[in-house]
Formats: structure tokens, sequence, C-alpha cells
């Protein structure tokens, strides 16, 4: 994150703290909701989004406006895992612990609720999301689910762990040959081309690495180059 965007981050909350001392009309509600906290941020044009745990806040830097939203007024959730911006196809993904779904767009609010009824044991926090073509792709806690930007439904699912088991998987990165899964067991590579992605067996895991077990996540330098790193 560059000087630039922290220091329009630094105005927003001071704004919104100011915004939030505004009296309400007689016969309104206003919901009090704490958007001191940012966990997540998006850049999105003239716009920057910044999540909270529970409520989702954008500053735009033409008019220095504050648009604020929760579930009170258009979300369908509570507790925002993380937040992204596709800049091909102008929405913001907004992810929830219980695998929740909302694409904000020009034209509204849209829900993708699949994970979130789907009967799935264990964990299913979106940990991170990352964005090829028309297709993102949400890190899960028990692997990765692939979400049609275009068709606006769920393509495909992918349990990448050992004989086709649930495995937390932290964050992706790709390059022009292979996916990336950073998982809580290692890091996971297959081949971006090969056509079915949900066999586990496409996935191996890296022994190559020095650290062979812990839960590791990616660091991305550049769409084409990242570090795996361990915690």
């Amino acid at each position: 994150m560059n000087i630039k965007t922290l220091l329009l981050l630094f105005l927003t909350l001071i704004q919104v703290n100011l915004l939030t001392a505004q009296e309400t009309a007689i016969g309104e509600w206003r919901a009090h909701l704490p958007y001191r906290n940012c966990t997540g941020v998006a850049e999105a044009g003239r716009l920057i989004y910044c999540s909270t745990s529970n409520a989702l806040f954008s500053y735009n830097r033409d008019d220095n406006s504050i648009n604020r939203l929760s579930k009170v007024n258009g979300l369908s959730d509570v507790e925002i895992s993380c937040i992204r911006y596709s800049t091909d196809y102008q929405m913001l993904l907004v992810a929830y612990t219980n695998a929740n779904i909302d694409l904000i767009t020009a034209n509204g609010i849209i829900n993708i609720s699949d994970i979130k009824r789907k009967t799935i044991y264990g964990n299913k926090t979106i940990n991170r999301v990352m964005f090829v073509g028309r297709y993102a792709y949400l890190s899960c806690g028990f692997g990765i689910v692939v979400l049609d930007l275009v068709r606006l439904e769920i393509s495909d699912t992918y349990y990448i762990g050992p004989q086709g088991n649930s495995l937390n998987v932290n964050d992706m990165a790709y390059d022009a040959t292979y996916f990336y899964a950073a998982t809580s067991s290692g890091i996971y590579i297959a081949n971006r081309n090969n056509p079915n992605l949900a066999n586990y067996a496409a996935w191996t895991k890296d022994t190559t690495l020095k650290v062979r077990n812990g839960n590791y996540f990616i660091l991305l330098f550049s769409p084409a180059k990242f570090l795996p790193v361990f915690r």
C-alpha cells in the first residue's frame, strides 16, 4: 500500500468519526456500528473501500464523501472476512466468515449464498480472493471455490488435501503456468491448464521449501512473482 492511500485512509477515518456525531432526524434510525477498526482495504477507481468487522464504508476521492454500508442498509450479512475489487468487472466482492458473499456493483448488491447454505463440516471462512479473468478463486477453510463473475454462480470446488480431504487454504497466487495455494500444511501447486483441477491429484505439495509444516501465506510482489511465507 502506498503513502497516498494510507493518507487517504487516515483522512477517511477522521471524517467517519465526524459523521458519526451527526444528529438523527425525528422518526429516523441510525445504525451504531464499529467503523473505526479497519480489517480490509480495496481500491476501486475514485473509491477506496474499507471493511470493518460488521460494516463497510467507501471514501470518494473526488468529493471527499463517505458512504456507509451494513446489514441495515444493503449488505446481506455480518462479520466480513475479506474484500477484493475486480477492475475488469467493476465489482467489489465482500466475503463473510460464514462463506456468504456479496457482489457490490453500480446496479446494486448481488448476494451469492451457495457456500453458506451448503452443508460443509469444519471451517467455511473465506480467507482471501484472487481474480483471474472472469473467475474469482476463493481461498476457503476447506479448499478452493471458483466463482464465475459473468454468470454470477459457483462454477467449481477444489478439495486439494490428501485423498481429496478438506484443507485450509490461506491464499493463492498464479503465474503463466501454475496456480499456487498456500495452505495450513504447505504450498500446493497445479498447472493452470489442467482440465480437472477439481481432482486432488492435480495438486502436488512443494517439498523443496525448508519449512515443511505449519501455516503458509503468500506475499504478492507482482502478478507473476510471489513469496511464500510461514507463520
